[in-house]
């Protein structure tokens, strides 16, 4: 239950390791993927830093089991969860941050999406945010991003109704780049990182700052506060409480 960390020529991998629990991204895990995301930014040959899951799935997003929820306090003001440290990581990382959705992504797996800078994902994804029948609200700045990307009924479709959105519609809403089949994603995935870590890194990641740069961070932070102060008061509400402990408190773990 943990993350893997691999460096090929100028590419940063990083793999959710917890296949077990469909990747479902506990706060261990969280510490580990900042320290990656750390560890990839301070690389100097670095051009790419690129996430993905092991197994079937990309990652089922955070971990809601007894034992990661029990004595936290998210009304505690100076409680961070890790998700946060992970968002300003993610949102101020300078190398090109992509994602090769090997599975379906659920919550904070899916609306983190938004913030990188290429996707491309296997037939057997979908794109999941079941904000509504868990009594919370968006998050991952996809209150911002998604509309950006997909319009505005797409995007209310899957934030406000809970809708989730299959291979063929993320590309045809421009959300990836390629969709490959399943029994190749890994393969061609692989060859598309490997051709683009060959480019001059001075020349991309001057073009990444150009087109994602300091007035962008500091519109996706400002985004992340908002949604995230917003969380804070919806995880302490008691409809809220009710409809988390029904879907996971009461499952097998």
């Amino acid at each position: 239950m943990s993350i893997r960390t691999e460096v090929k020529g100028a590419a940063y991998w990083i793999t959710f390791d917890n296949a077990k629990r469909k990747n479902a991204i506990s706060s261990k895990m969280y510490e580990e993927l900042c320290q990656a995301m750390d560890e990839a930014e301070g690389m100097e040959e670095t051009l790419l830093t690129v996430i993905t899951g092991d197994g079937e799935y990309y990652s089922s997003g955070n971990d809601f089991s007894p034992a990661e929820t029990a004595g936290v306090d998210h009304g505690d003001l100076d409680y961070e969860a890790g998700y946060s440290r992970f968002m300003r990581r993610l949102i101020r990382h300078t190398k090109v941050l992509v994602a090769l959705v090997n599975g379906p992504a659920i919550g904070i797996a899916a609306t983190t999406l938004g913030l990188f800078d290429y996707l491309v994902c296997s037939d057997s994804t979908y794109i999941s945010t079941p904000f509504p029948t868990l009594g919370v609200c968006p998050e991952g700045t996809s209150s911002v991003v998604f509309e950006r990307i997909m319009g505005t009924s797409n995007a209310t479709e899957m934030l406000l109704f809970g809708e989730p959105m299959n291979a063929s519609q993320a590309l045809q809403h421009g959300f990836v780049s390629h969709v490959f089949p399943k029994a190749e994603f890994r393969q061609k995935a692989a060859a598309l990182v490997e051709k683009f870590a060959k480019l001059p890194k001075h020349s991309v990641l001057a073009s990444k700052e150009l087109c994602r740069g300091q007035k962008w961070r500091r519109e996706m932070l400002a985004c992340h506060n908002e949604e995230y102060d917003l969380l804070r008061k919806l995880f302490v509400h008691e409809d809220t409480i009710n409809l988390i402990m029904n879907r996971f408190m009461k499952a097998k773990v």
